[in-house]
């Protein structure tokens, strides 16, 4: 039986634990990245009202929580190797971590990173496996080391990308097939069963932080681009285009075949109760935007801007 401390914040970090806990291993404690941001009277306030799922989890299984304001701090260390870990499991967190803390457990130091390395690195691959087109992602459990996401790997499993899914259904498949992965990581750690792969640096691809920059859609771009941006995003940022100086803010899209083809990116096509549909830069294809709003109206008056939007006109240039 290994003993395990989770760090972590999240789904991610929440399926991680209960995988954790339907295993024969023991999770001996949890340092949440809350804790890192927590800032005393306000931070108990929420955490006691308003617990998150994965702090509503801890709670439940009564897991003792570490208290340090960086996974790499001496109070940090100091209590980790109280609770003597055979390892450290990471499932999402939001800095570097130092040697000091990478060489505390006796066996290993292990991101979960949800995409198949080493391809999308980074914060979001979630959104950037769609934005990019791909068709299968996955999860990675590989050694912790001082760079983002570049460590031997141990295990992988594939996921496969559906034409529905938005970022946020790909963040819950990623979860759930972690937490079906975590015993047999855990198994073959303690029976000495893996042998750590270094990652091919020249299939590596790294993608930083979601901006608003993002968001902007090019109707030049083909139909399939703007489809897969727009998905990709949710439920993280909408993306937006701009109509008459106002910001046109879009959570769901469809692509839409066109009888004739049609070359005027932008050029509002048609209306109706599910949508607009707008031209892109594939003659072939238009997009169906729907559940549609403008930035910073209320949404009586973002319903009454919406209605008024004619056919015929152009989104305008960001």
């Amino acid at each position: 039986m290994l003993r395990v401390i989770l760090v972590g914040y999240g789904d991610l970090a929440s399926s991680l634990m209960l995988g954790i806990l339907e295993s024969n291993h023991r999770l001996v404690s949890v340092f949440r990245w809350d804790k890192t941001e927590s800032n005393g009277v306000m931070s108990f306030i929420k955490d006691s009202f308003w617990p998150n799922n994965f702090l509503s989890l801890i709670k439940s299984y009564k897991i003792p929580e570490i208290n340090a304001k960086s996974i790499n701090s001496e109070k940090f260390i100091k209590q980790a190797l109280k609770l003597q870990p055979d390892v450290i499991l990471i499932g999402a967190w939001g800095e570097k971590i130092k040697s000091n803390t990478i060489i505390l457990p006796k066996i290993a130091c292990v991101n979960c990173h949800p995409s198949l390395l080493p391809a999308h690195r980074g914060p979001n691959p979630y959104a950037t496996v769609i934005k990019q087109g791909e068709i299968k992602t996955g999860i990675t459990f590989h050694l912790m080391d001082e760079k983002i996401d570049t460590g031997p790997i141990l295990l992988q499993k594939e996921i496969n990308i559906l034409e529905s899914d938005t970022g946020g259904s790909l963040r819950e498949k990623c979860a759930f097939t972690a937490r079906e992965s975590v015993k047999e990581l855990l198994d073959n750690l303690e029976n000495a069963l893996l042998l750590p792969q270094k990652q091919d640096e020249s299939k590596a691809s790294y993608f930083p932080r979601l901006t608003q920059e993002d968001a902007v859609i090019n109707w030049e771009m083909p139909a399939i681009k703007i489809y897969n941006q727009i998905r990709g995003l949710q439920p993280w940022i909408d993306c937006f285009t701009r109509y008459k100086k106002q910001f046109l803010m879009i959570k769901s899209s469809k692509i839409v075949k066109l009888k004739k083809s049609v070359y005027n990116p932008g050029k509002i096509l048609s209306k109706s109760k599910k949508g607009i549909i707008v031209s892109t830069g594939d003659p072939e294809k238009a997009l169906l935007i729907s559940n549609l709003s403008i930035y910073g109206f209320l949404k009586i008056f973002s319903d009454d801007f919406i209605r008024k939007i004619k056919v015929g006109s152009y989104m305008e240039e960001i």
